[in-house]
């Protein structure tokens, strides 16, 4: 076929640079669709008035439930089988991922359009439900085609998609703003985003394999006996990073809850970035666990040395300007969100560690070992939060949080060298970044009143040091360069 050649890309040396330059493709413009989330989503709010706006958010918080649930895993997990599969056999599976993709996504937003129905719910939201889950359907089963574009490390092109998908919301929020819309069509944008996103992801796809979803019940049998580990493993991830916000509501009182929720909503986009960077690798460690134990020892010990070397980057610099994170985002009343938000910006380290980690145990199908590890974390953050949470309010929840995290990420390097125990990273990384880490620091405490000047210096000091010690891997400073091995 006549992609061949791409595909062959993750066996040669140019993998891993191109990785990375996607990685940071996509969090670029990962940080442009938050921006012009930011630019539209002011207008829609002031247009429709909090009772309105309150029924789309509702909406948004339904269909975010039921389609994580539906979801089950299977970008990921088809991912994965994409790049070990050979041939005919790739088009059939991806054929018969869409066809489960649809069959599973239709049925959930049927279910929560019959859901918010029979529970009286207000008419806005049991039709918006309706639409917006249309668009889910439409923006899942694109996000299955796409498969093959991260297999291949076509990564320019899933980033201009990200990118195409929140520029589309925003233009048709912010042209329905202008025209006087009432609440309905606001619904419609997430329909008009999937549609275009569907429309050119099979443009792109056009001619390289038979596009129209298989339906063999046989296959998709053997796909969810291998995706509900997972599944329950992603479920209980999603659940357990949520879980000190939801036990707040109920232990806490409300200002305790709005101001943890105020620092959770700040650290919950950021840790975004981290499933980006690294998911860029994935498809490099699948193929490399299929074929070659050595090159992923290689490939996730490259991959610890960045996300360690980003995360405590991204974790500080937050720490440092938590104060002026939490005025933009929240505003002077939620002056108490600062301290938790600092608390909080420690897990953005173990975030990194955890995205690195949970990619190679589904490199390796190793799905039970990552849901006893997010089941533990789970059961930690419930536990630490109804202990601290009552004598430290939102800071007690912010230290469960962070535990939970730590937990988890010790969770998968336990699996990771039960498995191979020269999976695990070398330590010599830590040494390397420690000095940056206590410039950052120092400057930080140096210049508390001045914390975006106190950034700008403490990044700088950071990976000045980082460059110095030799923290940071060549392949990052060759990948920046363009300078990849040879193909062959």
């Amino acid at each position: 076929m006549a992609i061949d050649a791409e595909r062959d890309v993750l066996d040669t040396g140019r993998a891993g640079g191109i990785a990375i330059r996607g990685g940071a493709l996509r969090t670029g413009g990962y940080v442009v669709a938050m921006l012009l989330s930011l630019a539209s989503v002011p207008f829609m709010t002031r247009h429709l008035g909090p009772v309105d706006y309150g029924y789309y958010a509702t909406v948004s918080s339904i269909l975010f439930i039921i389609t994580g649930v539906t979801e089950a895993g299977l970008t990921n997990l088809g991912t994965r089988e994409y790049v070990v599969l050979r041939g005919a056999d790739r088009d059939h599976f991806l054929r018969n991922l869409v066809g489960l993709r649809l069959a599973l996504t239709a049925g959930g937003v049927l279910g929560a359009v019959l859901f918010t129905a029979v529970t009286g719910a207000h008419k806005s939201v049991v039709q918006g439900t309706l639409i917006m889950g249309v668009g889910s359907l439409l923006t899942f089963t694109q996000a299955t085609y796409a498969v093959p574009l991260s297999a291949q490390l076509r990564l320019g092109w899933v980033a201009g998609l990200e990118l195409l998908k929140q520029a589309t919301i925003s233009i048709t929020i912010v042209v329905l703003v202008i025209v006087g819309a009432s609440l309905l069509p606001f619904f419609f944008a997430s329909v008009v985003a999937g549609v275009v996103m569907l429309g050119c992801t099979l443009v792109l796809l056009h001619g390289e394999a038979s596009l129209v979803p298989s339906f063999d019940l046989a296959r998709w049998r053997r796909v969810l006996a291998d995706v509900l580990p997972y599944a329950l493993a992603a479920a209980v991830g999603l659940f357990y990073f949520r879980l000190a916000l939801i036990l707040m509501s109920y232990i806490a009182s409300g200002r305790e809850t709005g101001i943890y929720g105020a620092a959770f909503r700040i650290v919950e986009t950021i840790a975004v970035v981290p499933w980006l960077v690294v998911s860029s690798g994935f498809p490099i460690l699948a193929r490399a666990a299929r074929d070659d134990a050595d090159r992923l020892r290689y490939a996730l010990g490259r991959l610890f040395d960045v996300s360690l070397l980003i995360g405590v980057w991204i974790s500080l610099s937050l720490a440092i300007g938590a104060y002026v994170a939490v005025e933009i985002v929240a505003g002077s009343s939620f002056g108490g969100a600062t301290e938790v938000l600092r608390i909080q910006a420690l897990s953005l380290i173990t975030a990194f560690l955890v995205a690195t980690w949970s990619f190679a145990l589904l490199s390796l199908k190793r799905f039970r070992e990552l849901l006893i590890a997010n089941a533990v974390a789970a059961i930690v953050a419930a536990a630490l939060t109804v202990a601290l949470v009552p004598s430290l309010g939102a800071k007690g929840a912010a230290i469960a949080t962070l535990a939970a995290e730590a937990v988890l990420a010790a969770g998968y390097l336990v699996a990771l060298a039960r498995r191979d125990r020269h999976l695990l990273p070398s330590p010599g990384q830590v040494p390397r970044l420690a000095p940056g880490a206590a410039a950052m620091v120092g400057i930080g405490v140096a210049l508390p009143d001045h914390p975006v000047v106190a950034v700008i210096l403490a990044g700088a000091a950071y990976w000045a040091l980082a460059f110095l010690l030799r923290a940071v891997p060549p392949e990052l400073i060759n990948a920046v360069r363009h300078r990849d091995p040879p193909s062959a």
